[in-house]
């Protein structure tokens, strides 16, 4: 299986209207799509104007081809009325050589890698289906030590968290040759997504894979031992929380 991210600044005062045409125009023409099985909206909890459009394939090839399709093209055209304006501009000459200024448009942030441990993956779109709540973990991974990472995944950490209280699924996505690794797991509500965050068992599983990560925050475990619940939140991994909007 292949999952793709899709994140998307969208205007404050268009939140609502985004989520109508998503539901109404992005969702079915992404599922009529050869290899799409899943696709589904997302937003922040922390920031309300960023959304994701989360979607699961087949093959990575098919989602390649999604990608380079004038179905692709078409919807981002559509969505520019929706999307927030970047504080950057750019300055270009006109035809009679005046200075033009004009806002940068926020460009769509796109990630798309294999799952590559985790849990099972024929019952993923019935857990994402049903998932009011996503928590994504991303992290910078040493490529040489990858193979170890997604074996400790599977042996180690999913069978961990799906032991937590509201968890329902895991999965790492990742490729070594783009030393990245990203943490999914649905939950059944926020709030017990925090209370795992924040008890010793979060900490524990950090640890666990914390040799597999960047030099640079394993350098930063040794430095301070003792603040390893506040040192997973740094550059290297970042942690955040999306509601489920709408998807099937």
């Amino acid at each position: 299986m292949f999952m793709r991210f899709v994140q998307l600044g969208i205007k404050p005062e268009a939140t609502v209207a985004f989520e109508r045409f998503y539901n109404h125009r992005v969702g079915p023409t992404l599922l009529k799509v050869d290899g799409c099985v899943f696709a589904q909206l997302i937003r922040s909890t922390e920031h309300e104007s960023e959304f994701i459009s989360f979607t699961l394939w087949k093959t990575q090839e098919q989602a390649e081809t999604y990608e380079d399709s004038t179905q692709y093209g078409d919807l981002i055209k559509e969505n520019v009325p929706f999307e927030a304006v970047s504080n950057e501009w750019k300055i270009q000459l006109t035809e009679d050589n005046t200075l033009e200024y004009k806002p940068v448009r926020n460009e769509p942030v796109i990630k798309a890698l294999p799952v590559v441990a985790g849990s099972s993956l024929e019952d993923a779109p019935n857990k994402l289906n049903g998932a009011p709540y996503i928590r994504l973990l991303m992290a910078q991974v040493n490529p040489e030590r990858f193979e170890e990472l997604s074996d400790t995944y599977s042996k180690v950490i999913t069978p961990a968290l799906l032991q937590t209280e509201g968890c329902q699924a895991a999965y790492l996505i990742g490729m070594k040759e783009k030393s990245e690794g990203l943490s999914l797991t649905i939950w059944d509500s926020q709030e017990l997504a925090a209370a795992y965050e924040s008890s010793g068992r979060f900490a524990e599983m950090m640890q666990k894979v914390s040799p597999f990560l960047s030099s640079w925050y394993q350098w930063k475990m040794t430095l301070d031992p003792s603040k390893q619940e506040r040192v997973h939140t740094s550059g290297e991994v970042s942690i955040k929380g999306y509601k489920v909007v709408s998807g099937s």
